[in-house]
Formats: structure tokens, C-alpha cells, sequence
């Protein structure tokens, strides 16, 4: 390994101390290490800092934050089928890897070749106008979300599957899942757990106003598009992906979803590491124990 990319989330005080220690560490075994710029200033060490595209070409990269941090990273290192590390300096953590603590410990068993690479399920987002132009395409590794904006009533959400008409809901938006985003926004939403390793995409309403509207698990290999039922419907739509890019609709748009070209590669240590994190993490299986309060 030659060069190992460093993407520590600069607003976090404990990520950059780490990053401070891991960097001293990178060096010491005569690794070239690259830093984000903002890092890279706060680091006091100037001379490493390079561009995002640059740092997401390392052989390595170790992103330091939460599972937002992963999210930003994630296309751009797909993009270079570079495979990414997380350490978790967030809440939950499903896309993160490991605790802060064991980050020494983890690049050291990477350069002893003592891991496994997984790869994750990008989605692809396409907004289409009525003449068939594409006025933008996205990738998102969590989620593709087709909602209402600041007006607050429902909304009438057509859907198709592989140009078929499948249902409209009236609802507050339609979220389009990966395996890795079912653990995210649509598990809030009330959608299933999917493991990472299964082909499919989860369509889930938001708040639909029916009691029979369930959320429809779809092979990844199928196309899903949503439009707005009326015209007044589609003006108020926006398509967010992964919560960090939002493209706003104009009437006689359509969003088109299906799977990426590309595919995000994270490192673990355990391959039944998913299940451990449902466990620790959303605290399945555990007995609650005490009286229930009045």
C-alpha cells in the first residue's frame, strides 16, 4: 500500500485528533498519506492537503466521522473502486466499520492483507423532462427520495415499475432504497431491514394516508419512476439523494431510478459484521427490564 487518503469530518474535535495520531502512524511505516484540505489546515500539516477527486484515488481511504461523512465519500471513491474504512464518530454508525479505539489495530491488519472487502448496491437517479431530456442524473448509496417541499399537504405519488403502472399513493413522498440505505430513512419510515448483500431496491411511502400502503421490495435490476399525479403535485416534488444533493422538480418532470454503474467497496473485518450492528446498534434482541412507567 502506497498511499493512503485521509478524510477526517473537520468539524469533529475527536476525528482530528485521531487523525493526527493516525497520521504520525501512516508516516513512520513510510506510507504517503494525503489529507482533505480543510484537515490539512487544522492539522497544521499544509503539504498534504490535495482536492477530494485526488484523495478518493488513494489506495486507501480512511474516513473519519459518521455515516454522513461515509455518505459524502462514497461516490466519489466508487467512482475510483476505491475501497473506504469508516471509523465512527457518529450516532449509529450501520456504514461506519469500526469504534475509534480499534483504528490502529485496523490499519494494521489491512497491511497485513487481514480483511475482507464487501461491495455495496449505488443507486441511479435520473430527472427526466416531458420531451425525454435528462435535466440531471445522481447517485446515492442510501436512498433516492422523491418528497414534497416547504408546503405541508399530501401529495399524489404515481409509480411505475419497468413502465408498468404499479399504484399511486397519496402521501408525503416515496423514498427508493438500497440494501445499505434499509438500515437509514426508510427503516424510519417503517421499511424492512435488508442485509447488504441481497440484489434489491425498497420502495417505502412516507406517511401514506391508507392503512394498506406497505412498502414493495423490487429486484435492483428493475427500473422504478415516479411522477407527481397532478401538475400542481410535481411542483412542489424534490428528489434528494442521500440528504445531500436535492434537484427540484418543475411540472411534466419525472424521476427515473435504477441501479449504478459502480459499486461503493467498504472494508470489514467480520463478515457477519451487519448482524452484530443490528444488535449493538439498533439494540435488537434485548430484554428491557423494570416496571413500565404510569
Amino acid at each position: 500500500m502506497q498511499t493512503i487518503g485521509l478524510a477526517p469530518n473537520p468539524k469533529k474535535r475527536e476525528a482530528l485528533e485521531l487523525a493526527a495520531e493516525v497520521l504520525k502512524w501512516i508516516e513512520d511505516r513510510g506510507i504517503h498519506a494525503v489529507v482533505i484540505e480543510e484537515a490539512a489546515k487544522k492539522l497544521n500539516r499544509p503539504d498534504l492537503s490535495t482536492t477530494d477527486n485526488e484523495i478518493a484515488k488513494a489506495d486507501l481511504l480512511l474516513v473519519l466521522g459518521g455515516d454522513g461523512t461515509m455518505l459524502h465519500w462514497s461516490q466519489l471513491a466508487a467512482r475510483c473502486s476505491t475501497p473506504m474504512l469508516g471509523v465512527n464518530f457518529g450516532q449509529y454508525g450501520f456504514i461506519t466499520e469500526i469504534h475509534p479505539r480499534d483504528t490502529i489495530s485496523a490499519l494494521t491488519r489491512i497491511l497485513d492483507g487481514d480483511y475482507i472487502v464487501t461491495k455495496r448496491t449505488l443507486l441511479q437517479a435520473r430527472v427526466l423532462a416531458q420531451n425525454g431530456e435528462c435535466k440531471g442524473e445522481y447517485t446515492g448509496l442510501n436512498d433516492a427520495v422523491v418528497s414534497k417541499g416547504p408546503v405541508a399537504r399530501m401529495l399524489g405519488l404515481r409509480m411505475f415499475v419497468n413502465g408498468k403502472y404499479i399504484v399511486t399513493y397519496s402521501a408525503d413522498g416515496i423514498i427508493v432504497s438500497t440494501p445499505t440505505g434499509s438500515t437509514a430513512y426508510s427503516l424510519s419510515a417503517g421499511g424492512p431491514v435488508v442485509h447488504p448483500g441481497v440484489p434489491v431496491f425498497v420502495v417505502t411511502p412516507i406517511c401514506p394516508h391508507t392503512m394498506n400502503a406497505r412498502s414493495l421490495v423490487v429486484p435492483d435490476t428493475e427500473v422504478i419512476t415516479i411522477t407527481g399525479e397532478t401538475e400542481e403535485d410535481n411542483q412542489d416534488l424534490a428528489l434528494t439523494l442521500d440528504g445531500q444533493v436535492a434537484h427540484h422538480l418543475i411540472p411534466g418532470d419525472t424521476v427515473e431510478i435504477g441501479k449504478a454503474s459502480i459499486q461503493a467497496k467498504l472494508i470489514q473485518f467480520d463478515p457477519l459484521s451487519f448482524y452484530h450492528k443490528l444488535q449493538q446498534r439498533l439494540r435488537w434482541g434485548e430484554r428491557f427490564s423494570g416496571e413500565w412507567p404510569c
